[in-house]
């Protein structure tokens, strides 16, 4: 339950910025990301061994495994207590709201497991350098950029996995039948509530002075994940 209640975006500011982010994420849906080979229909053309399957997952995990610690770093600079609390509840779900073994990096873990990934394996592998970009990225917008930027860009992140997570899922089962599917069964709905929630926040934090940043970075984050899907389908050739 949000601590904010509808007059708090009912502001003149608050509704530009609406207004604002609602036109940039109808933009960013023109992005090369989510028109990507790798999540069209082409994709089933490709080949998903188990090996480079394996390599995929794999080198998704150096996305998956930082981003609840991303999430607490940007609860901590939240300039409000209700900014924070809305923000402490994604962790708290992201987390697995009190069970452990449910906690969204240790569902990926399991995920590897049942494909024969063993958690020191993945944990110590090379990091895979589209990888490492979109996750260097995300700590700087984090950790430098305006509070209601890194909710931007948080809440544009969080709109890319309805357009990849069951793609990426449906090529792992493929070639993996008996794939612990417990990860991606728990992305969807939530995803979109988190990214609805990071929006408002960047509606009720926001100045007009932050748009031409907020879309600079947005549209990186995109840039960079394409440059993860590439890397993918490069390894599927």
């Amino acid at each position: 339950m949000s601590p904010f209640q509808p007059s708090d975006l009912l502001n003149e500011t608050a509704v530009a910025n609406q207004a604002f982010f609602a036109h940039l994420l109808q933009r960013a849906r023109a992005h090369a990301f989510f028109t990507h080979p790798f999540l069209s229909a082409a994709s089933d053309a490709l080949p998903d061994s188990p090996a480079r399957v394996t390599f995929m997952l794999t080198s998704f995990y150096q996305v998956v495994h930082p981003f609840t610690g991303l999430l607490c770093s940007l609860a901590a600079r939240a300039p409000s207590l209700k900014s924070r609390f809305v923000l402490m509840d994604n962790v708290f779900e992201e987390l697995g709201r009190g069970d452990f073994g449910a906690a969204h990096p240790s569902l990926y873990l399991s995920m590897l497991a049942s494909i024969g990934v063993r958690r020191h394996t993945a944990e110590s592998a090379n990091v895979l350098p589209a990888a490492r970009r979109v996750q260097k990225h995300l700590a700087n917008v984090v950790e430098r950029t305006p509070f209601a930027v890194a909710c931007a860009v948080l809440a544009s992140a969080e709109a890319t996995i309805p357009a990849s997570f069951p793609v990426l899922a449906q090529r792992a089962q493929r070639a993996f039948p008996d794939l612990d599917m417990r990860f991606f069964e728990q992305h969807g709905q939530r995803d979109e509530g988190h990214a609805n929630d990071a929006a408002m926040l960047f509606a009720i934090h926001a100045r007009p002075s932050h748009w031409l940043r907020t879309e600079h970075e947005v549209t990186l984050d995109l840039d960079l994940r394409v440059g993860l899907l590439d890397a993918w389908m490069a390894a599927a050739h």
